[in-house]
């Protein structure tokens, strides 16, 4: 199916405006001036050039945006304020400087927020009874326990003690199930970054392959189940209202615009009525009429592969130069190198590693991909820093906000 400049930049404004992927990037739905100019990183000349950096600085801005006017929406019904407690453990500068942002976000946002602040040596059963009376308070909205806790203290027994209304980190036991069924969940903040920009740049899954390096159960693991999702089901990253408004639907108007320059005949539409972009049955009624580009504008119903650290990296190779996208969440400094992509994949790097910069001699923050030189090769890549976490933090808000709405339980 072919999609005029005109028909990409209508199908942009029926959807929202699509926030920036970087300073030096081009949006994959540019203006007309501009179509095909920068589309899955080549230009119109034919010639390759560096991939589309995806600014995840940027996207969270858009999305903080959307949740600031939806808290605003919320109150103006009467309704209490979103609150945030989070729970902090012992004196680890990462997961202080963590909870740091956290609460600076939820502050710009208009989210109450507060510190429950414990000692390294604190007993399970301490934080057992904080969770608990969290779990009975009215006020809080969402609870999280920052993670690590100590060793003597056992994660999954906390996590699971977390209300699963209340769980915006997702890691209790029911959300992660609901998440495996296909069910609306609170979806882990970091898989929900990573969906969230799937979806938001455009990048295709539907059919494609992907390869998830990493099968952490709170990061790797949800981000193969929401990928390989089966749209017939329920969507666990579908529709949910921000702003008091569904987001993402498709309307009958929209879907004109969608037919401007292609080869689908009005009937297609005319059929489909009013689509919601969480309803893949309609999108699998377009892909059967000829129309399969606008079946990649929902995430899901890829296969996916899942490595891990006892996968061999000859076999790794084979697996990623298969990939449509790779995403690579293992904590390795450049696991993935640009000999292991093909040409045109899209990457997205969720590895956070701290080395040594020979340059400099300072300690500084990478990711677990060789970042310059497969962006060379790459159409979409994610950079680190800027790329997933900003994205993590703005995806804990809009489960804070989905909590105290009870827009899931």
């Amino acid at each position: 199916m072919t999609v005029s400049a005109r028909g990409f930049w209508l199908l942009r404004g029926c959807l929202g405006r699509m926030p920036a992927l970087g300073r030096s990037a081009v949006s994959p739905l540019e203006a007309p001036g501009a179509a095909g100019r920068a589309i899955r990183g080549f230009r119109g000349s034919g010639v390759r050039h560096d991939a589309v950096i995806i600014s995840g600085t940027e996207m969270a801005k858009q999305i903080q945006k959307e949740i600031q006017q939806g808290v605003v929406s919320w109150i103006s019904l009467g309704n209490r304020r979103p609150h945030l407690s989070i729970i902090l453990v012992g004196d680890n500068p990462a997961s202080h400087t963590y909870v740091r942002k956290k609460i600076k976000a939820a502050t710009a946002v208009g989210i109450y927020s507060e510190i429950i602040l414990k000692p390294k040596d604190v007993s399970q059963e301490e934080l057992l009874d904080i969770t608990d009376q969290l779990n009975m308070d009215p006020r809080v909205s969402g609870i999280l326990v920052q993670l690590p806790l100590p060793d003597h203290v056992d994660e999954r027994t906390v996590c699971n003690t977390v209300a699963p209304e209340k769980d915006v980190d997702g890691f209790h036991i029911i959300n992660i199930g609901r998440l495996c069924l296909d069910q609306h969940s609170l979806i882990p903040a970091t898989a929900s970054a990573v969906w969230e920009i799937i979806k938001r740049t455009g990048i295709e899954t539907f059919g494609k392959n992907v390869v998830v390096a990493g099968r952490s159960k709170n990061v790797g693991m949800p981000i193969a189940m929401l990928l390989h999702t089966d749209g017939e089901h329920e969507r666990p990253g579908g529709t949910s209202c921000l702003n008091g408004k569904p987001q993402g639907n498709l309307s009958m108007e929209c879907l004109s615009f969608m037919k401007t320059g292609s080869s689908c005949e009005m009937n297609t539409f005319a059929s489909l009525g009013a689509l919601s972009l969480c309803s893949r049955r309609g999108l699998r009624s377009l892909h059967r009429n000829g129309c399969s580009r606008w079946c990649n504008m929902m995430s899901g119903d890829a296969t996916v592969t899942i490595a891990h650290r006892y996968t061999p990296k000859e076999q790794l190779k084979i697996h990623t130069l298969l990939a449509d996208v790779i995403i690579v969440a293992a904590g390795i400094p450049k696991l993935i190198t640009s000999d292991m992509v093909k040409e045109g994949a899209a990457v997205i790097d969720v590895g956070i590693n701290y080395v040594l910069d020979p340059v400099t001699g300072k300690t500084k923050l990478v990711g677990d991909v060789d970042f310059e030189a497969v962006k060379k090769k790459a159409s979409f890549i994610t950079p680190v820093p800027g790329g997933v976490g900003p994205m993590t933090v703005a995806m804990l808000l809009k489960n804070t906000l989905l909590a105290a709405k009870k827009a899931i339980y």
